[in-house]
């Protein structure tokens, strides 16, 4: 079985889903499928340099981060345009998928509203190779309504058709799907989250993560760690910091992104006289990144809107209690198997402070999360679901129809 995946960038500034793509194909080779990503050479504002149109390893790329695997790169145009950078216009890669999709049984397509995806849709569907999409949330309500009138003019001229003409459409949670049904994408589908490492643990975490931010052994650290954009909500999280003058913890906010919204945070931060009690680190990655996950108390994310959210589900198999908002796809599962609580976002603070004040419940609900992660989200279990997923969609029959595998509590 070849799988060709396509992404518009696997740069780590773009959050979640390309850690996870790089994730998902190791584990989908460890299982015997022959997949590789065609992507561009898109970092942020910025591009990196690899051989393009070359069959080459992920490792090799310094700016990416996460397992090796085997990659296609293809050059972004560089532009001053925000809205053309954002699209990843790729020219290369067109011919050289018009030559080369025929190679591949299945073509799995991540994220639309681009250039390599929509070429990917579309070519696919010229050659008769049955594509997947998974709209990593393009799709719910909030996504929607950003950009509003360009996307709905890409859908009308284009996407809809395009979309329609997919096997399946990927969700990873059934929120996602009921959000994309609501608005009018109805075709064949199915739902499956995303693996995740579980890490080995880090005997000294705490005190590593302690010293070298110089936080108090007795300051329980709360961890904000994701993108640096509008739609994680990270006001919330400071006004909420703000008051809770009186209790004693640090916040670290680790994340990079939008220029203009860090500055916006890093004025609220001064305004609010918080720059004692938060740490604000940037982009973290590999050891560092596992340190601060398991050396922290406790983690937020009051996300306006996330389709799975791989950052809550990361912090919850380093073993910590979460607090996030009902816009979150897997707030549901939270709540059921207790691992952390979901608040709306103006009552960010005393959740906070249920946690300071109950650090047995804290550590309960971390060690209930790490399960939970441990039995439903580890990669292979979630790649061998979606080899069946795959398999029903190169082989149809008249008796099937896509659907996970899923246990009842995470339908």
């Amino acid at each position: 079985m070849k799988i060709l995946h396509i992404i518009p960038s696997l740069s780590p500034l773009r959050g979640g889903p390309s850690q996870a793509i790089l994730e998902m194909v190791q584990a989908q080779r460890q299982q015997g499928i022959d997949a590789a990503i065609a992507t561009t050479n898109d970092h942020g504002d910025t591009t990196f340099l690899a051989p393009y149109g070359q069959l080459i390893e992920s490792g090799s790329i310094p700016e990416l981060v996460g397992p090796s695997v085997p990659i296609w790169v293809f050059p972004r145009v560089l532009s001053q345009v925000a809205a053309l950078r954002e699209f990843a216009i790729a020219p290369s890669f067109a011919a050289w998928l018009w030559r080369h999709i025929n190679n591949y049984d299945l073509v799995h397509i991540h994220a639309i509203f681009n250039y390599p995806t929509t070429l990917g849709m579309a070519i696919a569907k010229a050659k008769g190779i049955p594509y997947i999409v998974r709209p990593i949330g393009s799709l719910c309500h909030w996504s929607l309504g950003q950009g509003q009138a360009k996307k709905r003019l890409y859908l009308q001229i284009l996407g809809r058709r395009l979309l329609r003409g997919s096997a399946a459409l990927h969700f990873t949670t059934l929120q996602e799907r009921q959000e994309a049904l609501q608005a009018g994408f109805d075709g064949v589908s199915f739902i499956l989250p995303h693996g995740v490492q579980v890490p080995e643990p880090i005997a000294d975490a705490s005190r590593q993560l302690r010293q070298r931010l110089q936080i108090a052994n007795d300051a329980p650290i709360v961890l904000f760690l994701s993108r640096l954009h509008p739609k994680k909500g990270l006001e919330h999280l400071i006004d909420a910091v703000a008051t809770l003058a009186e209790e004693k913890f640090t916040l670290v906010i680790a994340g990079s992104g939008d220029i203009n919204y860090a500055a916006e945070l890093a004025q609220r931060i001064e305004q609010a006289g918080l720059g004692p009690q938060v740490r604000q680190i940037g982009f973290v990655s590999g050891d560092w990144k596992t340190c601060l996950l398991q050396g922290a108390d406790l983690f937020v994310l009051p996300s306006y809107s996330e389709n799975l959210g791989i950052a809550l589900l990361e912090a919850m198999a380093a073993g910590l209690p979460v607090i996030t908002t009902p816009e979150v796809a897997i707030a549901p599962l939270i709540d059921q198997h207790q691992t952390g609580l979901v608040t709306v976002a103006p009552a960010l603070a005393p959740a906070i402070q249920h946690y300071l004040h109950h650090p047995a419940t804290a550590r309960q609900h971390g060690e209930q999360g790490r399960a939970l992660v441990e039995a439903e989200f580890s990669w292979p279990t979630q790649a061998a679901r979606l080899r069946q997923q795959y398999a029903q969609l190169i082989q149809p029959t008249t008796q099937t129809s896509p659907a996970t595998n899923l246990s009842p509590s995470l339908r």
